[in-house]
């Protein structure tokens, strides 16, 4: 069984079991949290998409860990002036492992 989920503003397609790395979120590491916000649910071969009874699902999931993304540099420069700056970014990432996709029995 697999779905499509929203989190952190991106969308994922998931099965139990699988880890992701998503913006930080505000849980602590080891916790479990529940995600709402299922798109779609395919289960034995067919896609399901309707609304109604996609409210009735969820997805449960752990944060395993945090990090520190890879680095972005940002330069930037105006001609004949001298200026120049140079600045870096890194995000931190939580990642994220699926526990369970629970459905409603109307998904069965």
């Amino acid at each position: 069984m697999r779905a499509i989920i929203g989190l952190s503003g991106k969308q994922f397609c998931v099965k139990e079991g699988d880890m992701f790395e998503v913006f930080k979120l505000p849980y602590q590491k080891g916790s479990q949290f529940t995600i709402q916000d299922v798109l779609a649910i395919e289960k034995e071969g067919s896609l399901i998409t309707d609304k109604n009874i996609l409210k009735n699902c969820s997805v449960i999931a752990e944060i395993v860990d945090e990090k520190k993304g890879r680095k972005l540099y940002v330069f930037k420069k105006k001609k004949k002036t001298g200026y120049s700056k140079k600045t870096g970014h890194r995000d931190i990432l939580s990642i994220v492992k699926i526990v369970k996709i629970q459905t409603s029995n109307a998904a069965s």
